[in-house]
């Protein structure tokens, strides 16, 4: 038999409870109300308390300990003092008493009620509860917010892990086939592609594909303005309506750096041509055929870059 079950009996019969060397326990009705510190709402109802008096010898809990013992006040009385006595020994140890049901004891010997205590019968359940403000988000929305900020954060991780792959990849492919940005003269440059007679004809359908792609902007206009864009647009397709091939002896990143070979080859008396993409081409010839460019290609292999290829444009 747990005593904290009698004391609820008594509180719920009399509203107050005299424990024999301890203290009261009684109900205080309280109306609707909100903890502002706990965001707790508590509703209307009754209320345990404790008084630590002693003196008081009415509603104590002696009857209803003899009704359930179904013995006398003395051993009724006995039974209680060693209740409290252990009570006492838990508090003097520097530990928590905790009773079910009814709240808590301190070493001081403060009592916290349980929020939860509701000893109105007209409470149809309601307990107290924490609540939040509408403005503010719950304990539960906020974890979900969490939650997802991870998974999105893990996702843009991730495509930045992809996109550093795919642009290393990228660099590894233009390495393997030796792709460069060069100031070196004709005799001594080196070219970017091997050609071999497969790869080759996969070169030039690529570089076709990509050709009838590119965007109005990328393309060189007609000269406007200072001798300087004249110069540099004298190279540039004077056709861009047909498809022509032209023998490519170099290829750069830098426009200046094609120019450059470009004006040298044009002065040694080539028909010169930069042709716009990601790379600046420097072609030689304009060929209406493909027969045509490849009667000329060894010539020019000879003559310019050992490395020269054809391109159609």
């Amino acid at each position: 038999m747990q005593i904290e079950q009698l004391i609820i009996q008594a509180l719920n019969a009399k509203n107050r409870v005299q424990i024999p060397g301890w203290g009261a326990f009684y109900l205080v009705e309280k109306e609707a109300r909100w903890d502002a510190v706990t965001n707790t709402a508590f509703p209307r109802g009754k209320y345990v308390a404790f008084n630590p008096a002693r003196s008081s010898s009415e509603n104590t809990l002696l009857p209803t300990v003899m009704r359930t013992l179904g013995g006398s006040m003395e051993v009724a009385e006995s039974w209680i003092r060693r209740k409290v006595n252990q009570w006492q020994t838990t508090l003097d140890s520097g530990s928590v008493l905790l009773l079910s049901g009814l709240g808590s004891f301190r070493k001081n010997g403060r009592f916290q009620p349980e929020r939860e205590n509701q000893f109105d019968a007209n409470s149809f359940g309601f307990t107290a509860v924490m609540m939040h403000r509408i403005s503010e988000p719950s304990a539960l929305e906020s974890k979900v917010v969490a939650s997802l900020k991870m998974v999105t954060e893990q996702r843009e991780n991730g495509l930045a892990s992809w996109r550093k792959a795919a642009v290393a990849a990228a660099i590894t492919a233009l390495v393997s086939l030796g792709v460069y940005q060069s100031d070196l003269t004709p005799q001594a440059m080196a070219g970017w592609f091997t050609p071999t007679p497969v790869a080759q004809e996969a070169l030039d359908s690529f570089e076709a594909d990509v050709a009838e792609t590119i965007a109005p902007s990328e393309t060189v206009s007609e000269p406007v303005g200072t001798a300087d864009e004249a110069h540099e647009a004298s190279f540039s397709p004077t056709n861009i309506g047909s498809k022509r091939y032209y023998i490519v002896v170099g290829s750069f990143k830098m426009e200046k750096n094609a120019l450059n070979l470009a004006e040298d080859l044009q002065i040694e008396g080539h028909e010169v041509t930069v042709l716009p993409g990601s790379l600046m081409k420097v072609g030689l010839g304009g060929f209406e055929s493909r027969d045509q460019a490849k009667s000329a290609l060894a010539g020019i292999k000879a003559e310019v870059n050992s490395y020269a290829w054809i391109y159609a444009y």
